[in-house]
């Protein structure tokens, strides 16, 4: 009974969220099932084309490039000429995206096909997080942020375990691996654009910024900003070494394809996320936003150091759950708080100079990386298991890991958003009430 009861006060935080607030985050489910299977599948797929490590690593860095890169002028364009807009967009290119992927095996139409991918991800990003926010109001907003990575993750599971049917399509109907996933993202396209269409039916444009012209420097929030990105860039640089790369290193090191490590990586893994998310705006009202997320990363860091000694796949499975869980578990707590720290009127903005300086370094650590565990395979295309450059990714990405939970602690340690500081006294007088 008592944990039935603690299960029910989890989910009494989402309750009450704005209807808006409640379309947007549902129709993400569509968008995020084609971006769960993008970003499990892409690499291993593109090897099993025939396609290099390498290459395929510079593919997943051009998509990270021109996403950062493109992020700031979408950002202040979305402030201007509306949010919604560039949801939608961002929605359909992720859809062409991934069926170019399927349908074509020609390397410069590839690359093209992850500058779409990149201005997809870069329109999401610069404008997803400030509507959402406007949407779900203040008292609302982590809750909404919580319940929005919740319905995200669940999607990418679904993703993710939908690369089990690769073994299926294999065994019942003998479809080769390359065929079958060819099938997969095509299917997964098709579906996904449900949500751009629920976006641009159902829900309003939030208000738009058009007698304040165009820009992409905020003016209001620029020290909060500042402090906010330089942790992020440390995030950014580590986590680029090794997760986007977390299928094509299981590739190098235990010879697995994505029919194997893809229900893993992005299924189970996707599940564990969604299910821990929900528990964040009970952390952050209990211990606050910005402990919470040091807690939260901290935890999570111990764990992803050890994926490299782990003695098997078995244990690596288990290890990366509980690691990727941990980890994001922050990210609700990061967006309101930094959606709380910045004015209305600069939200947009302050999502896409994130977005952007986060997603370029991050997409810079990812060709480093992909180039650090290709060195593992010798010249005669023969891949060390135990090679030091399987491992050295990992290393890299816990120091700076460390690095930017130090940073941020420093820097937002006596930060209280201010519905952190409306609700302590009300929660204090609760116990004395009942």
């Amino acid at each position: 009974m008592f944990l039935f009861q603690r299960l029910g006060s989890i989910f009494d935080e989402y309750k009450g969220i704005p209807r808006e607030a409640n379309l947007l985050i549902y129709s993400s489910f569509f968008t995020w099932a084609a971006a769960g299977l993008l970003f499990i599948s892409l690499q291993v797929f593109l090897v099993l084309e025939g396609i290099s490590f390498a290459t395929s690593s510079l593919i997943l860095g051009t998509f990270g490039i021109v996403s950062g890169a493109s992020t700031l002028l979408f950002g202040g364009l979305a402030d201007r000429y509306g949010k919604k807009k560039f949801v939608v967009a961002g929605g359909l290119l992720g859809s062409l995206a991934l069926a170019i992927f399927a349908l074509d095996t020609n390397i410069p139409h590839l690359f093209g096909a992850a500058v779409l991918a990149g201005f997809s991800e870069a329109a999401y990003a610069s404008s997803w997080s400030a509507m959402l926010a406007d949407k779900a109001g203040n008292m609302k907003r982590t809750s909404a942020f919580g319940l929005s990575f919740f319905v995200a993750t669940i999607s990418s599971a679904l993703g993710g375990f939908s690369t089990s049917l690769l073994s299926v399509m294999n065994t019942v109907y003998k479809i080769d691996l390359v065929t079958g996933n060819r099938y997969l993202f095509v299917g997964v396209a098709a579906i996904s654009l449900v949500g751009p269409l629920i976006v641009y039916t159902r829900v309003s444009e939030s208000h738009t910024l058009e007698e304040l012209g165009f820009h992409i420097i905020p003016k209001k929030a620029r020290r909060v900003i500042l402090r906010y990105v330089i942790a992020g860039i440390l995030i950014a640089l580590g986590a680029g070494m090794v997760i986007p790369l977390m299928s094509g290193w299981a590739f190098l090191k235990y010879g697995l394809a994505n029919n194997v490590t893809g229900p893993i990586f992005g299924g189970v893994t996707s599940l564990v996320m969604g299910f821990a998310n929900l528990a964040t705006p009970r952390l952050a009202r209990r211990f606050g936003t910005v402990r919470t997320i040091v807690l939260t990363q901290g935890s999570s860091t111990a764990f992803l150091f050890s994926i490299p000694f782990a003695p098997n796949f078995a244990s690596v499975s288990a290890i990366y759950v509980v690691r990727s869980a941990l980890m994001m578990m922050s990210n609700p707590a990061q967006n309101s708080l930094l959606m709380g720290l910045v004015p209305a009127e600069e939200r947009s903005v302050a999502s896409a100079i994130v977005a952007s300086l986060w997603r370029l370094p991050n997409s810079f650590s990812t060709s480093l990386g992909g180039y650090t565990m290709g060195l593992a395979t010798g010249p005669n295309g023969v891949t060390d298991p135990s090679s030091i450059y399987l491992a050295l990714p990992f290393m890299i990405c816990t120091a700076l890991y460390l690095s930017a939970i130090t940073y941020f602690w420093r820097s937002f340690k006596d930060v209280k958003l201010p519905e952190e500081q409306v609700l302590a006294p009300i929660a204090e007088t609760i116990p004395a009430a009942t």
